[in-house]
């Protein structure tokens, strides 16, 4: 019970903080000038699930959350590699933790190797696509 309400107590704190730093009214400046600039659907949809990620990828590090972490950490090492040379040959051996990959068997080895390379084609996607906000 005491940490269910240690998690409450949290979410209402990361709530007041995004009050306090007028969050909801950039969100609704940001739709308004997506909303003014074009009247296409598929635009504003993409926008709004772009929101949507980011709210949940920054809701998901400020309470701790160790996958979140661990993905920034391998958004990083990927942002780093693009930005150096974006015609990469080999990023899933660039990512890969080789002592962690050693001690897998066989069919964990792949497992992990598919795992990296959903979550290469998701972080290069972002990438991209926050690049292309910033340009």
């Amino acid at each position: 019970m005491k940490k269910e309400m240690s998690e409450i107590k949290r979410r209402a704190l990361l709530a007041k903080q995004r009050l306090k730093m007028g969050y909801w009214q950039k969100m609704q400046s940001e739709r308004d000038l997506i909303g003014g600039a074009t009247n296409n659907s598929a635009v504003i949809e993409s926008a709004r699930e772009a929101r949507l990620r980011a709210f949940e990828r920054d809701s998901r590090m400020a309470l701790g959350d160790d996958f979140a972490e661990r993905d920034e950490k391998l958004y990083g090492k990927v942002r780093n590699m693009l930005d150096e040379n974006e015609d990469v040959t080999d990023p899933i051996a660039r990512l890969m933790d080789r002592s962690e990959y050693d001690r897998l068997d066989p069919d964990n080895k792949q497992r992990y190797i598919l795992e990296l390379s959903a979550k290469f084609r998701e972080l290069k996607d972002r990438y991209y696509r926050e690049k292309s906000k910033y340009v």
